[in-house]
Parts: C-alpha cells; structure tokens; sequence
C-alpha cells in the first residue's frame, strides 16, 4: 500500500529565554511517519513528547526547523503545495469548543472551508451542509445552532463533519475524545470507525489512551 502522507526527519526547535540567555529546545527531534492510504496510524507518547507539533507541521500550521513533509511522495513546499495538501489533509483539534468560533452558527462554519477552496454551487452548499452533518449523525437543525449550545459530544461531531466537508483522504485527529465523557467518547469512535469505512479515510490518531489506539489502529508510532 502507498504512503499518502509522509514526514521525514522532522526537527522543531523553539527558541526559550533562560538565565539571560536564548536557548533552543528540540519539540520533536528526528521524527519519520508515514501514512497510507485507508489505514489508521495511533501516534502515542506521553505529554510533552512532541505528537501535537509534529501533527500541526503535517499540515503546515507549524514550520518544521528541518526535514520534509511528502504527499504521494512528493515534497510540500510551496504555498500552492501546501493549499492543495489542506484540502486533502484535514485536522481536527482536541477541544471543539475553543476551535469553533463561538459567534459563528455551525451552518456557516460547515460552508466556510467550501467557500475559501472554491468547491461547488453556491446555491449547492447548503445540501451539503445537511447531508455532511447527518453523515456524522446530527440532524439538519444543528446547522442554525451556535456551538454554546451544543452538547461537547455535538462539539466534536460538528467539528468531523466541518472536516470531511472538503472530502478527504486523511483526517488527523489529535486527542479529539480525550476532553469527553466515557460514553460519549465511545459514541465519537464509533462514528469515525463508520465513517472510515464508509469514505475510506486514513486516519492519523493522537492519544495518550492506549486502549483507545488498540481499539482503532491497524499501526503504532510511539514518541518519546
């Protein structure tokens, strides 16, 4: 099976002031993963170890201080390269709430990716918010909703569904049931293992839950 996603030898480096002096500590140090298509890849280690910014350079939110990122083997370099990766790459966060804009109706958040990558009717989005959001099990009337008035379950199902809007080939997921209850968190799995199947998905799942990881992935990278 071919890789879709690929980082090799990523090294980030912030820049911390200590004792008068600027210092540079390695965030991730020589990290290489890959992707392929269909499968589920569990990115585990304990906090601190680096899974959330290694995830964030995949999709060009952070800037890796070396390596490369390779889609279809390819590198991803330009920023016409990196614009075509985020409609293939999509990233949900960890907590919906604060990655939702809380005055902004769940409606308008589903059509926004649509409208910045240009894709389909205008007259057309809206049949698409409804049919994405019953996709992830919500109904049509979420969409007039404000994210303060979901549950943090609806959350997160709102901020899936804002992901497969531009129908993807890979959804990076980064701890996105760790902030929920035990029996919403397996109502979410449950959903993403369905919606796996249904749209052949890869998935990239970051969690520090091991028996979530052996619940879903078919591979596991551990970060120390």
């Amino acid at each position: 099976m071919s890789a879709l996603l690929q980082a090799e030898r990523i090294v980030k480096k912030f820049e911390v002031q200590r004792g008068g002096r600027r210092l540079a500590i390695n965030a991730v140090n020589e990290v290489s993963l890959e992707v392929r298509r269909g499968e589920t890849v569990g990115l585990v280690g304990e906090s601190g170890c680096g899974k959330t910014t290694l995830s964030r350079i995949l999709v060009g939110i952070e800037q890796a201080s070396q390596g490369s990122v390779r889609l279809d083997g390819r590198p991803v370099t330009s920023s016409r390269d990196w614009r075509a990766l985020r409609r293939r790459v999509q990233y949900v966060f960890q907590d919906p709430y604060t990655s939702l804009c809380p005055t902004m109706r769940v409606g308008r958040a589903l059509l926004e990716p649509l409208t910045i990558h240009g894709i389909g009717a205008r007259n057309e989005r809206p049949e698409r918010v409804r049919r994405t959001l019953e996709l992830v099990g919500l109904a049509p009337e979420t969409a007039g909703r404000l994210p303060a008035q979901l549950s943090g379950g609806q959350r997160q199902r709102v901020s899936l569904a804002r992901a497969l809007m531009l129908e993807p080939e890979l959804m990076i997921c980064d701890e996105i049931v760790s902030g929920l209850d035990v029996s919403v968190q397996a109502q979410v799995l449950t959903q993403l293992t369905e919606l796996q199947a249904r749209l052949g998905l890869a998935l990239l799942f970051i969690s520090h839950d091991l028996r979530v990881v052996r619940y879903l992935a078919d591979r596991v990278a551990v970060m120390y």
